[in-house]
């Protein structure tokens, strides 16, 4: 099992990431918080014997953090070093310290990409200085030997007495020693005859298959898929049970960023909805129930968006570009993260003009802006990739809902929102739950709350926050 990202992701500076040059930096506003908020999980892993770590592309910022303390209570260099390059961070925190007796995977690409702080060195020398220094085992998706082969044979030719050392570093620790690599084949070779890859690499394919295809195996998945949905919000409208849906008419709608995939996924759910007996209707104006499936999208893998990590579900809104540094300009942009967002209201409206209720699902992959839709939903659930077979036994009272939010959701802009210096108004290094000790006074309510999201029935979505109700009995 490899673990990661350490040092944790969460202190990543307005939400960036470090796959581009304004997400290098990790920044720790708040004292202690890499303790009390980052490192916690990470020592769970270690204690229950994980068998790799990753860190993460981002270097951490001492010009822009607190005092940070490690294990000893001894303050932490923050040596701007991508964390795979970071001794203090990886040799001396993560092993020494927490006890790590694994090996460290570097993830992909800091040998050519993501080199943040060690732009200066070449690529036999960022091994060189991962491995030898940093205490990497493993140059993740790298597949060629040259570089690594030119950073060993300069440590026993005659490379640095005709090349200079690269300014800030000393020769010893950007070559590849003996020692360094007998340190690194032992870690990685460890795991592979733990796995049994050297005494059996093959497996029996149709073995396998046997294996993959066990029902039970696919029940208890199903099973987790139903546990993980959160009920949020339910104006005594679910379950839908049977006593319910007796000549009830339902609109169904699939939202995404995408509008062409949310088509898609509608004539799917509508499929799903016929074998389930529901009687469905093309006009949402006549319909008695609106199911809507919410899948909102903010950038994708290697597609950062131009501005910040926009978090509203919004389509065509208008925001800031940030400059190299991570600050806004003046220049602007539009994002959409639900397209078609705006028709949400006008289903609601069309439903509730003759008595009836609208039931939506959001997709959770980031934590959403809702007030965009929330009000106009009469019970709201919460998946996070969950099958949709699985939400719809949930809304139709087969399951009782007993998912909690693993996170929490943002009140609005005006508790994310970035200065012209680039600081945000929450620190970032602070996780929702413990955000309103930080937050300013004047947005606070009665009940001293100012981050998380607060819908219409006065329920803060917030950490450990779920609803449920007793479920229909099984025919």
């Amino acid at each position: 099992m490899t673990v990661k990202h350490f040092p944790g992701g969460g202190a990543r500076e307005n939400g960036f990431d470090p796959h581009y040059q304004m997400g290098q930096w990790n920044v720790y506003h708040t004292e202690g918080s890499l303790q009390k908020y980052h490192l916690p999980g990470f020592q769970t892993a270690v204690d229950c014997h994980a068998s790799s770590i990753m860190p993460y592309y981002a270097k951490p910022s001492e010009e822009k953090s607190a005092c940070q303390t490690d294990k000893n209570g001894n303050v932490i260099k923050m040596q701007s070093y991508g964390f795979a390059y970071n001794k203090p961070f990886i040799d001396g925190l993560l092993r020494k310290q927490m006890g790590f007796e694994g090996y460290i995977n570097s993830d992909t690409g800091i040998v050519h990409n993501m080199n943040w702080g060690v732009e200066i060195l070449d690529e036999p020398e960022r091994i060189g200085y991962a491995v030898n220094h940093g205490g990497v085992d493993l140059i993740s998706g790298l597949f060629d030997n040259r570089y690594g082969r030119e950073a060993y044979d300069r440590g026993i030719n005659d490379y640095y007495e005709k090349h200079p050392v690269p300014e800030g570093f000393q020769k010893d620790e950007i070559v590849l020693t003996e020692e360094a690599l007998d340190r690194a084949v032992t870690r990685t070779l460890k795991e592979m005859f733990e796995l049994g890859m050297f005494e059996n690499p093959y497996r029996d394919p149709e073995k396998a298959a046997e294996v993959v295809a066990d029902q039970r195996d696919w029940d208890h998945a199903m099973d987790v898929h139903r546990k993980s949905v959160v009920l949020l919000k339910n104006d005594k409208t679910l379950p839908l049970c049977e006593e319910k849906l007796k000549e009830k008419k339902f609109y169904a709608e699939c939202f995404h960023k995408n509008p062409q995939i949310g088509v898609q996924a509608t004539g799917e759910l509508k499929k799903k909805l016929t074998a389930r007996g529901i009687l469905l209707t093309e006009e949402y104006e006549e319909a008695d129930y609106a199911i809507l499936m919410l899948h909102p999208s903010s950038g994708e893998y290697f597609n950062a968006t131009p501005g910040y990590l926009e978090l509203e579900l919004c389509d065509g809104k208008e925001v800031p570009n940030v400059d190299m540094e991570g600050r806004p300009t003046v220049e602007t942009h539009k994002e959409t993260t639900l397209s078609g967002v705006g028709r949400i209201k006008k289903i609601a409206d069309a439903v509730h003009e003759h008595g009836g209720r609208t039931v939506g699902n959001l997709n959770i992959t980031l934590a959403w802006g809702i007030g965009s839709v929330e009000p106009y939903l009469d019970a709201l659930t919460a998946g996070f990739d969950t099958e949709q077979t699985a939400i719809l036994d949930v809304i139709f009272g087969h399951f009782a809902p007993v998912g909690k939010l693993p996170l929490t959701l943002p009140r609005g802009d005006e508790v994310i929102a970035v200065d012209m210096h680039g600081v945000c108004i929450s620190p970032n290094d602070v996780p929702g739950y413990d955000k309103d000790q930080y937050m300013p006074e004047n947005l606070k309510d009665e009940n001293g709350k100012a981050y998380a999201y607060r819908d219409t029935a006065g329920n803060y979505y917030e950490l450990d926050y779920g609803l449920s109700y007793e479920a229909a009995k099984p025919e």
